[in-house]
């Protein structure tokens, strides 16, 4: 990114950008569909949550939705099972967190999942099948399209976001 010198050259400032609004700041990860790589995305989701200051709720809601969209691709994009990767892009940028999640697995919408049912009365409610129904909870934005053979699950949190603290 070109710097500029303050009027006495003795220190570079950042570029101007019209209005008083960090530079959007992206982060590109690719990953194995493999469970012990959510690791990393977890790494990296603490990492941007401290870089960007972000308050404490929307960033534990991002880390619990991003291990619910990752760990569903790990576990059901590729049937016929292999190595594959997954692209995983988080953009921290006025006000809002935007993360994609790209796999070539089976093409799956996982918008239109129907909500949990309820047990009979009576009943415990039997584990599983609430994951995506949570997601859609906790995003402000919940968005998908199949793109020349990947699917791209799309998520967006509003949030605070502090100072940037490189």
């Amino acid at each position: 990114m070109p710097r500029r010198a303050d009027r006495r050259g003795q220190r570079e400032l950042p570029p101007r950008n019209g209005n008083c609004d960090p530079q959007p700041s992206t982060t590109e990860l690719v990953i194995r569909n493999e469970i012990p790589q959510l690791a990393v995305l977890s790494a990296a989701i603490e990492r941007i949550g401290r870089e960007h200051a972000l308050a404490q709720k929307p960033l534990v809601q991002l880390q619990v939705t991003l291990d619910e969209i990752v760990s569903n691709v790990i576990k059901y994009a590729w049937p016929e099972g292999g190595s594959h990767e997954i692209r995983i892009r988080i953009t921290v940028d006025a006000g809002k967190v935007k993360v994609d999640v790209a796999d070539d697995g089976v093409s799956f919408d996982p918008r239109h999942t129907a909500p949990p049912a309820l047990p009979p009365s009576g009943q415990r409610r039997r584990p599983g099948g609430v994951g995506l129904h949570m997601v859609r909870q906790l995003m402000d934005v919940f968005e998908y399209a199949r793109i020349d053979g990947w699917n791209h699950s799309t998520l967006t949190k509003q949030c605070t976001i502090g100072t940037h603290t490189k």
